[in-house]
């Protein structure tokens, strides 16, 4: 019998937690929002997240707006590749890309992951830091390395019950006391809150036919960016791969173009009222300042942000 991706039976074996993406306490997921790297290989170097060479590792530390509620989190890894993608980049088009979940096969029993017909890698694996501490922000935050769910062993995250650890230019410092990893620090500046403004109630819509303007009031600082990332429903039950994503990064000017050849490649989203068996996600955009640091196996970026989340909901194109 054919062996379908080793993830998708670990749902069964209690492997990974079932909780909907949209727990802003769940860093225990496969499909982390805030990442846009390593799209057709679970350990590909080679990245798209304006970084000049491969990627080392990276750490999101973001104040969190979800549907009026406010929080903040803390999700790192340090390894090759940083964040897992199980999702396969399709198309790109200005600021924005789309990425699509392909499920391969393997014939012999896959100890990792199949990435194509019968090609079996490996699960990730991260290095060990040492305790990560985070210096410069509002409130104390502390780590240890542990397991990360399907990212494998060696993540770090934290979680706070309010969203206020910075101000707009407060430099944070993350440092890292060592592991199997050495010892390093890195900066990166807080930011100003993100408003937007197209999205309405909570939601945006994605028309077929047409390009979508996404909108904020822009940031009056220097170095921000924002990222926009749109996600699809779950391919199977909780914590499997999302069917699809767009992932945007732009300047932070207050106005995207997400493309109409994208969208029309999109799945069926909606305003779910009531989720059960799958992950019923929500999108989000940060505005995010970043600071980066040489380690083995490339640079390690260190993203401080101000996300918001919200509903997509968008028609799927017949063909």
């Amino acid at each position: 019998m054919r062996t379908f991706l080793r993830f998708a039976f670990a749902l069964a074996l209690g492997l990974a937690p079932a909780a909907c993406d949209d727990d802003p306490n769940n860093t225990n997921n496969t499909n982390n929002i805030n990442n846009v790297n390593n799209v057709n290989n679970i350990n590909n170097v080679n990245n798209t997240n304006n970084l000049p060479g491969p990627l080392g590792g990276e750490l999101v530390l973001e104040e969190y707006e979800m549907i009026g509620s406010h929080y903040s989190r803390m999700t790192g890894v340090i390894g090759a590749g940083g964040f897992p993608v199980w999702q396969e980049e399709t198309l790109v088009e200005g600021d924005c890309r789309l990425l699509k979940y392909v499920a391969h096969y393997c014939e012999e029993y896959c100890e990792g992951v199949c990435v194509a017909e019968n090609v079996c890698e490996p699960w990730p694996t991260f290095v060990d830091g040492g305790t990560l501490t985070i210096t410069g922000a509002k409130t104390a935050i502390a780590a240890d390395p542990g397991d990360f769910g399907f990212f494998g062993a060696n993540g770090y995250s934290w979680y706070g019950d309010a969203a206020d650890l910075f101000d707009d230019g407060d430099v944070l410092t993350a440092i890292f006391s060592g592991g199997a990893a050495a010892a390093f620090s890195v900066d990166a500046s807080g930011v100003a809150p993100l408003v937007l403004t197209t999205v309405q109630n909570d939601e945006i819509t994605l028309e077929n036919g047409g390009d979508t303007v996404f909108e904020w009031v822009p940031g009056t600082g220097s170095g921000t960016r924002v990222r926009v990332t749109l996600n699809a429903n779950s391919s199977g039950g909780h914590g499997s791969p999302y069917l699809a994503i767009i992932e945007c990064d732009t300047a932070d000017d207050g106005s995207l173009t997400i493309p109409q050849a994208l969208i029309e490649g999109f799945p069926e989203t909606y305003r779910w009222e009531m989720c059960a068996g799958v992950d019923c996600p929500l999108s989000s955009a940060m505005r995010y300042r970043r600071g980066i640091m040489p380690v083995a196996g490339g640079d390690f970026d260190f993203r401080v942000g101000s996300s918001v989340s919200f509903w997509i909901v968008h028609e799927a194109l017949q063909r």
